[in-house]
Formats: C-alpha cells, structure tokens, sequence
C-alpha cells in the first residue's frame, strides 16, 4: 500500500461518524469515546462476535470498511490495539486500588484518548 493510501485511511477513520446504539460493555470501565471508529472497531474485534453474530459481525464489517477504505485485517488489528488499551487501563487502576469500591453494577469512568491507527 502507498503511503497516500494510508494516509487518506486515517483521515477517514478520524472523520468517522458517531456511532449510535448502546456503548460496549468493557468489564469494571465506563469507557468514554473519543472515537467513534475506535468504538466500532472494539466491537468488530470482539473474540466470539464473527462466529456468534455472524450477520452483525458482517453489517458491521461492510460499515467500518465502507467509512474508512480499510481492510477487515487493519480494522481488526486497530480493535485489538484499543482492546490493548483497555486492558492496561484496567489493570493500572485496579494495580492504584481505584477499582476496589466499585459495587454491583458500578463501573468507573474513564475516558478513553483517541487510539492512533494500527494501519
């Protein structure tokens, strides 16, 4: 790929619009994103969602592509780097002890910064 290719692929993933419906559940974190396209690619990169929702793993998948020009391993690449993110996020706050209050359905709010491309 060129390096113009790429680069009109990130415009395009910054440029990405909203997403709607309700945010994916991402254990004890109440995410905040600053990306609508890094949301949707957390959700494409969801371990089991191609084999169990195959039709939404599909509508989703032609969406992402459509939007952003990328292919299905870029945008499963950028997903689980913001899955990455997250983890480390997690564990750095629980590691503070600022998970440790949480109760029930509690979750911690936490905004997630833009996730530069994996492409």
């Amino acid at each position: 790929m060129s390096t113009l290719t790429q680069v009109e692929k990130r415009r395009r993933a910054t440029a990405f619009p909203p997403a709607s419906g309700a945010a994916p559940a991402c254990g004890p974190l109440d995410v905040q994103w600053s990306s609508p396209f890094d949301r949707l690619c957390f959700m494409l990169s969801r371990p089991d969602l191609a084999t169990r929702n195959s039709r939404g793993y599909a509508k989703l998948l032609a969406e992402l592509t459509a939007g952003s020009g990328c292919t299905e391993e870029e945008l499963l690449a950028h997903g689980n780097k913001v899955r990455a993110y997250l983890f480390f996020a997690e564990d750095r706050l629980s590691k503070q002890g600022a998970l440790d209050g949480l109760t029930g359905r509690q979750k911690y709010p936490y905004q997630l910064p833009e996730v530069s491309p994996a492409f």
